[in-house]
């Protein structure tokens, strides 16, 4: 008897050994935890939260991409039944996203939540992400949990950050979202860019100054926004410029085709769609103002510059190109309406050193004095209003 206890022992270890081992390589412990979660989800009251991605105004809702970035980040996405895999920008970047039919759990101060994905919702094109949890748990974990996501997902976008620039699309009945983005890889920098010394640092900063001022124009009842006319001929770096800025700032930049906007209440809709901390850009304005196209008049331009649609958002920087401002309409570049006029000239002398620096890597040559010309100079003007 003594004997056959240890052997008995020995073989009921080897057998439980074995069933463990089985068990780990196949679903069935993870079939046995689903079946207790839905188990004990039949006997708890839930309360369920959406988080469209819109508005009712069709503005989009930064919660919503604030908890995607969140829940991309949780072990649980990867680990889920069902998981999109997206390459991203950087190389070698996968990025997890969720299925429609996918079913994320999170635990938060001991409790546990549900979120879910619903793609199309009644077929109005909208997204969103449901949460799920029990009512119980509503009064303690609600605020602090979603205060969480949001810290969570800003030291994300902090460590990831990368500016995006993004393209308005036709007009579509089915489809709420206008805006299309890529990775903003253009290269310029205020660093590279070609033009006066001075006037560089004139915009730079006025720019430092504007990102510091969000106090000062609410205390003035200003909207927080700064906007500028770029003018010159083609292909003086108006576009460049704007990329510059843009990496300055570290803002996406939104640049509206204004061949794809149907009217003017679209271009009102264009405008709700754009984010804080972003340059929006038309480019070509004075060839849009002169041929007068029936879709977009002078008034829904005014109005896009400076009326009440154009408060409804901060911390936005407005961009306008043109060849020249000779046959505008005063009442475009009026002060108030335009803060910082630029112009671009041809090239200059001084800007022919830097190009002769930066492309042949020549700084002095015996043939710059023999071959300088009289140029025209760059021009920057500040309005108030």
């Amino acid at each position: 008897m003594n004997l056959s206890s240890p052997i008995l022992v020995f073989f009921i270890t080897i057998i439980v050994l074995s069933v463990l081992r089985f068990l780990s390589r196949t679903s069935f412990l993870h079939i046995l935890v689903r079946c207790w979660r839905s188990f004990e989800d039949r006997f708890c009251a839930y309360q369920i939260f959406k988080v469209p991605q819109f508005n009712d105004l069709f503005q989009e809702n930064q919660l919503y991409h604030k908890v995607s970035t969140y829940l991309t980040s949780l072990p649980a996405t990867e680990d889920s039944d069902f998981t999109n895999l997206f390459s991203g920008s950087k190389a070698n970047d996968i990025i997890l996203h969720l299925d429609r039919n996918q079913v994320i759990r999170d635990s938060f101060l001991g409790a546990r939540v549900q979120w879910s994905f619903e793609n199309y919702c009644e077929g109005n094109g909208k997204r969103t992400l449901v949460l799920r949890l029990t009512k119980k748990d509503k009064r303690t974990i609600l605020r602090p949990y979603l205060q969480h996501i949001l810290s969570v997902a800003d030291q994300i976008k902090q460590k990831n950050e990368e500016i995006k620039l993004f393209m308005n699309l036709e007009k579509n009945p089915n489809e709420n979202g206008r805006w299309a983005s890529v990775p903003f890889t253009h290269p310029a920098t205020m660093d590279t860019m070609v033009m006066d010394g001075d006037l560089k640092i004139k915009v730079k900063a006025d720019l430092e100054l504007f990102l510091k001022s969000k106090r000062y124009y609410h205390r003035l009842g200003h909207v927080w926004k700064r906007s500028y006319l770029l003018y010159g001929a083609s292909g003086t770096g108006k576009s460049s410029f704007i990329a510059a800025m843009a990496r300055f700032l570290s803002f996406d930049v939104y640049d509206i085709d204004i061949s794809n906007v149907s009217d003017d209440s679209d271009l009102k809709m264009l405008l709700l769609q754009t984010t804080s901390r972003s340059v929006i850009v038309i480019e070509d304005l004075d060839r849009l103002l002169m041929e007068k196209p029936e879709d977009v008049s002078l008034s829904g331009v005014l109005n896009f510059m400076d009326g009440i649609v154009s408060c409804c958002g901060e911390e936005r920087v407005m961009v306008f190109t043109m060849n020249s401002k000779d046959e505008i309409d005063q009442a475009v570049l009026r002060p108030g309406r335009v803060d910082v006029h630029i112009q671009f000239p041809l090239c200059d002398f001084s800007a022919f050193k830097s190009l002769a620096n930066n492309y042949l890597g020549v700084k002095e040559h015996k043939l710059f004095l023999s071959g300088r010309r009289k140029f025209t100079g760059w021009r920057i003007k500040f309005n108030s209003g």
